[in-house]
């Protein structure tokens, strides 16, 4: 998972940088019994045709990852800006909370777990933050 997660977060970082900030970017899986990660994006920037999204997508996040972490990783769903739903809402609040330090003590290494009560994402992987080995390799 961490490997997932960090390969995932890497990637984020650099299509911010080249498109703009997500409003919400998260893993998140449906069973915590049985993990399997979907990437929920959320983007003011977002091509209307999510054909073409998507491909850029792929191309920019999940072609990078590894066997080990795409055997874990399920699936990449994305919505645009005119898109908001309570799951969204809810994920954009964990990730304010994150960010303000609500769950620092929950810190599983440098990879966050929230249990959430949302059908959708009971399970959330907040990467709205720069995660510690990331912060490490940017003191070097």
């Amino acid at each position: 998972m961490r490997n997932l997660a960090l390969t995932i977060a890497k990637a984020l970082q650099a299509i911010e940088q080249e498109r703009g900030p997500f409003k919400v970017k998260c893993l998140v899986a449906q069973d915590p019994e049985d993990i399997q990660w979907d990437l929920i994006l959320w983007a003011d920037w977002f091509e209307e045709d999510e054909f073409k999204r998507l491909d850029y997508l792929i191309e920019k996040i999940i072609k990078p990852l590894d066997q080990d972490a795409l055997v874990q990783f399920n699936g990449i769903i994305t919505f645009g800006s005119s898109d908001e739903n309570n799951m969204l809402k809810a994920l954009r609040q964990i990730q304010n909370n994150v960010a303000k330090g609500f769950y620092r003590t929950l810190w599983d290494g440098d990879i966050l777990e929230i249990s959430a009560n949302l059908p959708q994402a009971r399970l959330v992987v907040p990467l709205n933050l720069q995660l510690e080995t990331e912060k490490q390799s940017a003191l070097a």
